[in-house]
């Protein structure tokens, strides 16, 4: 019996979705967050297809969804298995993007850092809170 690649969605449910993607064509260039500028290479096979830039670590050799719009609200608002399971990542990504908004190092910075941004109405409408 092989396993699936993605558990059954019942698992993970949305506190603040529905998150869309950007609307861009391959080969533009987008902000991330963690990156920083980086090109749209082709678009995730993740149960949310999103743009994804090719991310090399060590041996391992993908697409990366690209940390921008409302997939900075996710990682905001959601936990981390459910942002990893929607966008195909793993938890450890998830939590470097966490860091990586945060500005922070340490799990309280980046708990009180996120508190702070997600109350920043700058913040809240340039990613799509409402």
């Amino acid at each position: 019996m092989s396993k699936a690649k993605f558990p059954p969605p019942f698992q993970f449910k949305f506190r603040a979705g529905p998150y869309r993607p950007p609307a861009v064509n391959v080969g533009k260039k987008l902000e991330d967050l963690h990156l920083g500028e980086v090109q749209v290479d082709g678009i995730t096979k993740a149960p949310i297809p999103w743009p994804g830039t090719t991310y090399t670590r060590g041996r391992h050799e993908g697409l990366l969804p690209i940390l921008c719009g409302d997939l900075v609200r996710a990682v905001c608002e959601e936990d981390e298995n459910t942002v990893a399971h929607y966008w195909g990542v793993t938890r450890h990504m998830v939590n470097e993007w966490k860091k990586s908004i945060a500005g922070a190092e340490t799990s309280n910075e980046v708990f009180v850092n996120l508190a702070i941004k997600r109350a920043d109405p700058a913040f809240r409408k340039k990613y799509g809170y409402k």
